[in-house]
């Protein structure tokens, strides 16, 4: 079984490109669409994949900008703090040189996404250990890698 399986639920509407793989797997999937890049297809009326595109895509300018190592230890604590990110931008538009509106997607107001990081951990504590880790006093035994905006 695919990874893909275990993380996307199958009655899911999986979006991808053209590759071979695909197929087999999207078989599993209550509805499967494809575009072909080979083909210089990028959009097919709502189908793209310029949404994981755009997303590997920040994943790969913070890897290059910000980390430049991420260690496969905190790899999720990386990607934890790239999806919050992305789960915290508002559309806008600008106009360009030729007029034409273009719409993009910028970041919250920062004191709007430290109300929604902070609205999370209400209850909770977070203690530093002697050796500058991180543990949750509500858990002693937390484990770094765990996901989650707050711990």
């Amino acid at each position: 079984m695919p990874i893909i399986n275990e993380t996307v639920n199958l009655d899911a509407h999986l979006i991808t490109d053209q590759h071979h793989s695909f197929r087999r797997i999207g078989a599993d999937y209550a509805d499967h669409s494809t575009v072909n890049h080979l083909r210089k297809q990028y959009v097919n009326g709502d189908i793209h994949t310029n949404t994981a595109e755009s997303f590997g895509s920040v994943l790969e300018r913070a890897k290059q900008g910000v980390f430049h190592y991420m260690s496969r230890k905190h790899l999720s604590r990386y990607l934890n703090e790239i999806g919050f990110r992305w789960d915290h931008r508002v559309p806008s538009v600008k106009v360009t040189k030729n007029g034409v509106k273009k719409k993009y997607m910028k970041p919250m107001p920062f004191m709007i996404m430290l109300r929604s990081l902070l609205s999370q951990c209400i209850g909770r504590q977070v203690r530093r250990t002697k050796n500058f880790g991180i543990i949750s006093s509500e858990n002693p035994n937390f484990y770094s890698n765990q996901p989650c905006y707050c711990l």
